[in-house]
């Protein structure tokens, strides 16, 4: 699940990682981080954080790491869960075929993240790791069906992961 929040830390050296930590230390991602240290109200700084969790009992865990070291959240802007996506592409896949894949996939919607790892082979054959975060259990029924249907007409073999 991905999570939005404002938080108010202390003027004080040290305090921007020490808000990071919980996120960290319970297997969060952290997306995005916007300090605004120029702006000061009451003796604390603005902080937007955006990362994701697993789950909401490790969003909680974190919550109260955050009451226990004096962090004011001020609010939670978006809440909402994300579904993995993982695929293991192995043979003569051209870089073309690559972006006719993730351009299907993005275009499916509902799709947060897609990343590629892709090797090159002096042979025909090459693997590529495709994995990303949609919103919606849907997409990844879709996202399936749309790797089939390229494996058939392109001819590689396609392993989808476990994922969450």
């Amino acid at each position: 699940m991905r999570v939005n929040v404002d938080l108010r830390l202390k003027d004080v050296p040290g305090q921007l990682i020490g808000a990071l930590e919980p996120v960290s230390k319970n297997d969060g991602n952290i997306v995005g981080v916007v300090h605004s240290h120029d702006q000061v109200s009451a003796g604390r700084i603005g902080v937007n954080l955006t990362f994701e969790v697993s789950n909401e009992k490790t969003l909680d865990k974190i919550f109260s790491e955050w009451r226990e070291k004096g962090v004011d959240i001020l609010k939670i802007d978006q809440l909402f869960e994300t579904f993995t996506l993982e695929y293991v592409i192995v043979g003569d896949v051209s870089p073309a075929e690559m972006k006719r894949i993730t351009d299907g996939i993005q275009a499916l919607g509902d799709v947060e993240s897609i990343d590629v790892r892709y090797s090159i082979s002096s042979s025909n054959e090459r693997a590529a790791l495709i994995s990303g975060k949609v919103r919606k259990k849907e997409t990844i029924k879709l996202a399936n069906r749309f790797m089939r249907e390229r494996s058939k007409k392109a001819g590689f073999l396609i392993v989808r992961g476990f994922g969450d």
